[in-house]
């Protein structure tokens, strides 16, 4: 991060080693004597100011002086900045090398409340049910059959869990549908593990309705988008169109975490009921 510092908007010419020697090395002392990376990064932004007294800052150091240490004591880039002056022989040793470093906590996705969830089927099927109404009985148009994509592509992941990755590598051969069930292949996920997930109810009806539409002459890609298949990154557009619709923030991710905190709740309440039974 601090190697940025070296680049000058104008031409992309570096600062000059003796420009930052003397500087870093003040910098050092003033770390060793004060122990405060407030007083650190108070001196690396009177710098940055120093450099550039009457040009605007460019947005990468902008970013760096509006970032102070945080109430731990840690400022992210107090390792990186001694680091390369000692790889580039501006200091000698790395005052900083002994600063403990805090993992920041993984932030693990929030599930959709029933309602939620209920919203975005609900939009999904409106959405679907005005292209039908717009393009008539026995009509197939565009709009329909991008509605009955979207409307598939949602209860596929709110009942199988799949990745983003799996959903937009599925064919149309991978999806199994019969009159009281249906199961949907993976043929290579995570770690290139085959699987096979059975489909809920929703989702056999959702994706039987998106492939009576679906274009024949447009490959085996299961979802089809207007210029081919539909990758990952469709896929996470279309949800989250479909989630402005509905007011509810929506990743493929979420629906997956979604599904795995229902299944949760079910196994907990089979045991509950089940301890409830034997006592």
């Amino acid at each position: 991060m601090w190697r940025a510092l070296q680049v000058l908007p104008e031409g992309g010419h570096c600062l000059h080693p003796d420009d930052c020697a003397v500087p870093l090395t003040r910098a050092a002392q003033l770390f060793e004597e004060r122990r405060s990376l407030h007083a650190l990064w108070d001196f690396v932004r009177r710098f940055i100011e120093d450099h550039y007294p009457s040009r605007p800052v460019p947005p990468v150091y902008q970013a760096l002086v509006a970032s102070p240490p945080a109430l731990t004591g840690v400022w992210p880039p107090c390792g990186p900045l001694f680091g390369w002056a000692v790889q580039t022989g501006q200091i000698t040793t790395n005052p900083a090398a002994a600063v403990p470093r805090v993992r920041q906590a993984r932030r693990t996705p929030q599930a959709l409340s029933a309602s939620e969830v209920y919203q975005l089927q609900r939009t999904a099927a409106s959405q679907r049910q005005l292209a039908e109404a717009q393009a008539g009985p026995d009509h197939i148009t565009a709009a329909v059959v991008k509605a009955r994509r979207d409307e598939a592509l949602l209860n596929l992941f709110l009942y199988t869990g799949l990745r983003v990755g799996e959903v937009a590598a599925l064919k149309t051969t991978d999806v199994v549908l019969g009159e009281r069930s249906g199961k949907v292949v993976v043929r290579s996920g995570r770690g290139r593990q085959y699987r096979e997930v059975p489909l809920h109810q929703a989702a056999r009806h959702a994706l039987a309705a998106y492939l009576a539409v679906r274009p024949a002459d447009r490959g085996d890609s299961l979802f089809q988008g207007r210029r081919g298949p539909l990758a990952a990154r469709g896929i996470q557009m279309r949800l989250a169109a479909l989630g402005k619709a509905a007011q509810v923030d929506v990743t493929p991710h979420v629906l997956r975490h979604t599904l795995a905190t229902r299944l949760l709740r079910e196994v907990e309440a089979d045991l509950v009921a089940a301890v409830e039974g034997l006592e």
